[in-house]
């Protein structure tokens, strides 16, 4: 998987990941983690991982159909 800039997206890279508009909601604010593998229904997706302020536990958004640039 490529970046917008054309770089490969790695494991362990930090990514910049935003939804693309077009759809009935207004996209959500880019979010920035890991490159990371995760598990969803029997798939291994490749996702970013991160936390938000003042939660201790980690979120993970899938990389597929989205913005992502690596920083």
């Amino acid at each position: 998987m490529e970046d917008i800039n054309g770089i490969n997206i790695e494991v362990g890279m930090m990514i910049k990941t935003q939804q693309p508009s077009g759809g009935i909601l207004p996209p959500a604010p880019a979010q920035i983690g890991e490159v990371t593998y995760k598990e969803f229904n029997n798939k291994t997706l490749m996702c970013i991982k991160f936390r938000k302020e003042g939660q201790d536990f980690d979120r993970y958004i899938s990389l597929y159909g989205k913005i992502n640039e690596v920083i």
